[in-house]
């Protein structure tokens, strides 16, 4: 019986991440709030009440959708934030900003942002993750001051000033007013102003 249960629980995350896939892919070519289950079902090749029997709900699929997709990302930083800490910077700066108005993890921060403000649960799962970006923003900052490559700042004012200033940028990208290399370039000529240690 409990290999039967093994195979049982195996063969569900594998259908619920096959739904998740899916929903990444349609995320990818249509806005967020048009997405409809039966789009998703599609796509995954399964019937609507087979996705609702695994995700009871439409926001039940995308609060999924964005929590994977975040925990990729967190992944990928884990992996990329390492070396000196101008680099670091760099290649955090070029992780966080959407890739071009298709972004998927972006059209789902969006999307993520408007049901925080009455959804506690979504709230939750937002600051959460976000708390993980500032945390690794919060270490090439510091480790950069350590070690001398940053002038002094005071981080606590630092963070929410250069979040804001990534995400102002993040939805000039997606909104096709800039581009991912000049929004990662405006970005580095902040943060050169604002962290690096005056040439002599």
């Amino acid at each position: 019986m409990a290999g039967q249960s093994g195979k049982t629980q195996e063969r569900g995350r594998q259908a619920r991440r096959k739904v998740v896939e899916a929903a990444l892919s349609v995320i990818a070519e249509r806005p967020v709030a048009e997405i409809q289950v039966q789009q998703i079902a599609d796509r995954a090749g399964m019937s609507p009440a087979r996705v609702l029997y695994y995700f009871p709900s439409r926001d039940e699929i995308l609060a999924e959708t964005f929590r994977w997709s975040e925990r990729e990302l967190a992944e990928r930083r884990a992996r990329e934030l390492v070396g000196e800490p101008q680099e670091r910077l760099e290649r955090y700066v070029r992780i966080y900003l959407p890739v071009d108005r298709h972004d998927v993890s972006w059209k789902l921060w969006l999307e993520a942002w408007l049901r925080a403000v009455s959804n506690d649960a979504m709230s939750r799962t937002a600051d959460e993750i976000d708390s993980g970006w500032m945390r690794d923003l919060s270490a090439i900052v510091r480790d950069g001051m350590a070690c001398g490559v940053f002038r002094s700042v005071t981080v606590e004012e630092f963070l929410p000033s250069f979040n804001a200033l990534l995400d102002g940028l993040a939805v000039h990208v997606l909104i096709g007013r800039l581009d991912q290399a000049q929004a990662v370039r405006a970005a580095l000529r902040h943060a050169e102003g604002e962290l690096h240690v005056p040439r002599t």
